[in-house]
């Protein structure tokens, strides 16, 4: 009998783990994808409050045991080397602006694993509606622009400073309401809209940069005639507030656009949901939160 064939998800983290998938992850498999951001442990309880009070640009979905590096959002997976690319930080600065492959030797007993929703899981549904992202549709697919705002976040411990990112994909005008119909019901991986039009790039503080295609993360698209930028929390924000922060010691996360991929379907919030009560028993390694 030959083997079961493997579902896009698996195939995709099995490729990542042989280095034969280096790139965005963007509409590769219709299951939630998540932000990944790796800190030694006393950061751990600083970083779920800020989690916590910051929950559209950080919706936190999973959190390893310390030098865990699995996930039971996909069986078998390995954290360290299942996702296209990787950064490294050291004392807030960051020491791999290309990405590296994999952080087997880098993750440490010491390090707890984050895992964050991501924009991508709701981008099917987007496609689905007729409303594919602009930067799914370029040769070859293009990593989603990225944009640090000046709208600060609610500082948690050690994290001061820290400021929202966004990712942004362009539509007409008259379709807005629609894309923040079908991306609402995704509140664990970012939901719906915090801003859209160029009022709503100027309240962030990025119109400047979208006008100019001056991306911070991922790779510019441009904003058509007729279309306006539309704009979702950002799962790069961790790392800016990790790079405001300057804290002490390796800090490992995915490379923008590079995600890992679960085995959870990206519709299945409320799946997602039953998942997430488990990380009651992280309270034990977090300490439930921080100042």
């Amino acid at each position: 009998m030959s083997p079961k064939p493997k579902t896009p998800a698996e195939s995709l983290r099995l490729a990542c783990r042989a280095n034969t998938h280096t790139t965005s992850t963007s509409l590769l498999a219709p299951t939630i994808q998540a932000n990944l951001l790796v800190l030694p442990t006393r950061y751990a309880p600083s970083f779920r409050a800020l989690c916590a009070r910051n929950p559209v640009s950080c919706p936190l979905l999973w959190t390893t045991p310390p030098g865990t590096a699995t996930t039971p959002l996909a069986a078998g997976a390995d954290l360290r080397t299942d996702l296209p690319k990787y950064n490294i930080y050291v004392d807030g600065v960051l020491q791999s602006p290309r990405g590296v492959l994999d952080i087997r030797e880098e993750w440490s007993g010491d390090h707890v694993g984050f895992l964050i929703g991501c924009s991508y899981s709701f981008e099917t549904a987007l496609e689905r509606a007729g409303l594919p992202p602009k930067h799914t549709l370029c040769v070859p697919a293009r990593t989603v622009p990225m944009f640090r705002t000046t709208v600060p976040l609610c500082p948690a411990g050690v994290f001061t400073g820290g400021v929202m990112v966004v990712s942004m994909r362009a539509y007409p005008a008259g379709r807005v309401e629609e894309v923040r119909d079908i991306t609402r019901r995704f509140g664990r991986q970012h939901g719906e809209p915090v801003a859209w039009g160029w009022e709503g790039a100027e309240r962030l503080g990025i119109a400047e940069k979208v006008r100019g295609g001056k991306v911070d993360f991922g790779e510019w698209v441009e904003v058509g005639e007729g279309e306006v930028p539309v704009f979702w929390g950002c799962g790069v924000t961790p790392q800016v507030a990790v790079m405001e922060s300057r804290i002490e010691g390796v800090v490992l996360s995915h490379f923008p656009g590079c995600m890992f991929v679960s085995d959870v379907p990206a519709e299945d919030e409320a799946g997602l949901e039953s998942v997430i009560k488990i990380l009651d028993v992280a309270e034990e390694v977090c300490g439930g939160g921080e100042d």
